[in-house]
C-alpha cells in the first residue's frame, strides 16, 4: 500500500534545518520517492537539508527544484521548504540535458518507460556572470546583422541563428519540448519571478543541477488535469482579439517580426525600445543588470505588460512578459513558429484576477487520493 508524508517550515537559516529534522524523527514510513521543493530563503541552507535526506533515506529517489511558493493545509507560504516523501514503487525518476530542445527532451522520453510522465525543467535559466556577458555580446553582434538585412526573410534567417544561441545557453522552450514527448505529459516549467546568476536549481538524487530537465515516469492509474487560466480561443485571429478585450485593460493590435524564439522588431523598433514608448517605463542598464539586479537575485521576470501571440493552428493566444532589459533582440520562451506575425501589446490585468485560478482545484475528482497541484 502507498503511503505519503509531507514536512515543511516557513523558517530559513538553521531554523528550518532544526525544523526539518524535528519533524522527519516523526516519520514511520520508509519513503524511497523524495520531493523538495525550496524558496529563495532556503538557499543557504538546502546543502545540508540535502545532506540530512539521503542519510535518513539512503537509497530513495529524490527530485524538486527552486519554488516561488508552496500551500500546507493551512496557509500559503513564500519561505522556507517543503518536503513530500513517499513508499511507492510506481514512480522512476530519470533525468538529461543537453545544448538543444529536441537533443534533451528526445533523450529523456528514451530514458523514461511510462506513458504518463511529469517533467521539471527550467524554461529560462540564467547562466553565470560571464555567460551572461557573453550573451549580451552576442545580442549586440546578431542585432548589427539585423540592421544590415535588406529584406524580411534576411531578417528571420539572422534570428535563426540567434534563436540557436539562446536555446544552447538559456532557453527550453516548452511547446517545443512537448514534441519529443510521448504519451500523457504534465509539464513543470520553471520560470522565477526574479532571477539571480545560475537559477533555476534543479535537485536530482541528493545532488544540485542547473540546466537539465528531469522526469518522473509513472506506472499504473493517475489522472492528469490542465486548467488554463488565459481566455477562451476564437474561430479566428479576429475573434480571439475580440475575446481578449473582454479580459484585458489594454489591447492594441501589433506587427512583429520574428523567428522561432527570437523577435526582431515590434512595429519598426526593437520590442525594449517598443516598450518604453509605449509604457514611459525606464530601461535597465547594462551594468546594474550584472552587478545589482543578478547579483542580489532580484532581476524581475514577470510583467504587467506582455506581447500576445494567437496560434495560426488553434488560434488559441500566448503572452509573453517584457521587461525593459538592456538587449535589442528580445527572446521568448515558447517557439513563435507557428504563430501570427499580426500579435497584441497587452496590459496583463485579468478581469477576474486570482479567481481564474478556482477551476484546478474543482476540476480534481473527489476521491480519497493524493492531489498534487502545480500552479
Amino acid at each position: 500500500m502507498e503511503r505519503l508524508s509531507i514536512v515543511s517550515s516557513p523558517n530559513s537559516g538553521r531554523r528550518l534545518l532544526e525544523d526539518i529534522k524535528k519533524e522527519l524523527e516523526n516519520i514511520r514510513i520508509d519513503a524511497n520517492v523524495i520531493f523538495l521543493f525550496s524558496t529563495t530563503s532556503a538557499s543557504s541552507m538546502v546543502n545540508k537539508l540535502i545532506d540530512v535526506l539521503s542519510q535518513k533515506f539512503p537509497c530513495a529517489q529524490m527530485a524538486g527544484c527552486t519554488v516561488e511558493g508552496y500551500m500546507t493545509r493551512d496557509a500559503i507560504w513564500t519561505r522556507g521548504a517543503a518536503i513530500m516523501l513517499i513508499d511507492t514503487d510506481r514512480i522512476n525518476i530519470r533525468h538529461s540535458s543537453g545544448k538543444t530542445t529536441e537533443k534533451a527532451f528526445s533523450l529523456l522520453n528514451k530514458r523514461i518507460k511510462a506513458r504518463k510522465k511529469v517533467v521539471i525543467f527550467p524554461m529560462v535559466y540564467v547562466p553565470n556572470r560571464l555567460n551572461v556577458i557573453k550573451l549580451i555580446g552576442y545580442d549586440r553582434y546578431y542585432y548589427a546583422k539585423y540592421q544590415r538585412a535588406k529584406s524580411v526573410e534576411e531578417k528571420k534567417a539572422i534570428l535563426r541563428d540567434y534563436s540557436k544561441i539562446l536555446e544552447s545557453k538559456m532557453i527550453y522552450p516548452a511547446n517545443k519540448a512537448l514534441r519529443y514527448l510521448d504519451g500523457e505529459v504534465a509539464g513543470v516549467n520553471l520560470v522565477p519571478l526574479s532571477a539571480g546568476y545560475r537559477t533555476p536549481t534543479l535537485y536530482l538524487n541528493f545532488k544540485e543541477y542547473h540546466r537539465c530537465c528531469i522526469g518522473l515516469g509513472i506506472s499504473g492509474r493517475v489522472n492528469m488535469y490542465y486548467h488554463d487560466v488565459f481566455p477562451e480561443r476564437g474561430k479566428d485571429f479576429d475573434e480571439t482579439l475580440e475575446i481578449l478585450r473582454g479580459y484585458f485593460g489594454r489591447v492594441e493590435v501589433v506587427k512583429a517580426t520574428f523567428s522561432d524564439i527570437a523577435i526582431g522588431e515590434v512595429n519598426g523598433k526593437n520590442v525594449v525600445d517598443f516598450l518604453k514608448e509605449k509604457t514611459r517605463i525606464s530601461e535597465i542598464n547594462e551594468k546594474t543588470l550584472r552587478d545589482e539586479k543578478l547579483k542580489k537575485g532580484g532581476l524581475p521576470m514577470v510583467s504587467p505588460y506582455a506581447l500576445g501571440f494567437v496560434s495560426r493552428d488553434t488560434n488559441g493566444c500566448s503572452a509573453l512578459g517584457l521587461q525593459p532589459y538592456p538587449i535589442k533582440i528580445y527572446p521568448s520562451i515558447f517557439d513563435l513558429s507557428k504563430f501570427h506575425e499580426k500579435c497584441i501589446f497587452i496590459e496583463e490585468i485579468f478581469k477576474r484576477g486570482i479567481h481564474e485560478f478556482y477551476g484546478l482545484f474543482d476540476m480534481a475528482e473527489s476521491v480519497d487520493s493524493f492531489k498534487f497541484f502545480v500552479l
